[in-house]
């Protein structure tokens, strides 16, 4: 397909954090206190004891954590011995949906004033104006005066708004306040995920136009499929719950109900290992898929052999939407 061999040339194959470079594409595990059977506390816990390189946490529920104290020091220490790198939420995907509206730019910017991070998202507007360049505008604001109370996180913008204004949105706010990296919701995409992917390679396109390689990251993207086809698609970051939601079958790469691990004949260590309570090995099980799931991912797209990776998953209708999308 012609356009991924195109991508190939203008991707960057790792994107830079405290020093380390992050492979990609690289997909975060996220905690929220959203739907979850842990509290943020205890998955940070799983994860750092599972030796995690690198996933993301909600500057909301580290302010809201009944452990909010040993939270933060744990995290700090995190960053002191050179740990895994930590991405942070604004928090507002939980206090939209706990309808919390004391939570605010001052409330986010208090947390990342601790530097428990290495990358942050920036406070965030999940309504804004239609009109791109108020939009940017209100993100660039949002930005800077986040950027100048932390000493060692990266910044970085989340543009919501119509899937049809997202491109001149995000080129107007690069135009206003030059960025790496760019955070757009999975959701705001399209209604399928053919239609998402379109989006996407859209919008790969208009930034391979810039002078500099610009990282796209999607928000709440954990589907390994979704995952795979917008990789493909341009996309270089993802993060999402499905880890501590749902189980895998690292075979087929299908999600099933956290609670069904039993169904699935799997030859992973945490399948294996009996000693390990269920949802432990359940999370070890669905981490260790995830991680070698974009490592394949990323030996597809570094050997040219994308083409392969898509016929061992999808159907000819499905690679023929594809061919006529990519070529």
């Amino acid at each position: 397909m012609s356009f991924l061999q195109e991508n190939n040339s203008f991707r960057s194959k790792s994107f830079p954090a405290r020093g380390k470079a992050l492979p990609l594409p690289i997909y975060f595990p996220s905690i929220s206190s959203l739907k979850a059977g842990l509290s943020p506390f205890d998955y940070y816990r799983i994860l750092n004891a599972l030796g995690q390189e690198h996933f993301l946490v909600s500057a909301f529920d580290i302010e809201n954590s009944p452990h909010r104290a040993d939270f933060i020091k744990e995290l700090k220490a995190n960053q002191e011995k050179n740990g895994s790198i930590i991405l942070m939420d604004s928090g507002n995907y939980e206090t939209y949906w706990m309808r919390d509206k004391n939570w605010d730019l001052n409330s986010f910017n208090k947390i990342l004033k601790e530097d428990i991070c290495d990358l942050a998202f920036c406070y965030d507007n999940q309504f804004p104006t239609n009109v791109p360049k108020e939009n940017a505008s209100w993100i660039k604001e949002s930005l800077q005066k986040s950027q100048s109370v932390t000493t060692k996180a990266s910044v970085i913008p989340i543009v919501h708004c119509k899937k049809e204004s997202l491109n001149e949105t995000v080129i107007e706010l690069y135009n206003q306040n030059n960025f790496t990296m760019v955070a757009v919701p999975e959701r705001i995409l399209g209604d399928g995920i053919l239609e998402r992917v379109v989006t996407v390679t859209n919008l790969r396109k208009e930034l391979n136009k810039l002078e500099n390689y610009i990282y796209i990251h999607l928000l709440g993207t954990g589907n390994p499929f979704s995952l795979l086809l917008f990789s493909l698609a341009g996309a270089d970051s993802f993060d999402g719950l499905e880890w501590c939601q749902t189980v895998v079958n690292s075979t087929t790469g299908l999600l099933y109900h956290f609670q069904q691990r039993d169904l699935i004949l799997d030859d992973c260590t945490f399948c294996k290992t009996h000693d390990l309570d269920y949802a432990l090995s359940s999370l070890g099980h669905n981490l260790s898929f995830y991680n070698n799931w974009m490592k394949k991912i990323q030996e597809a797209i570094g050997t040219n052999s994308t083409d392969n990776l898509v016929k061992e998953f999808f159907n000819s209708a499905v690679i023929n939407t594809l061919n006529k999308l990519w070529n």
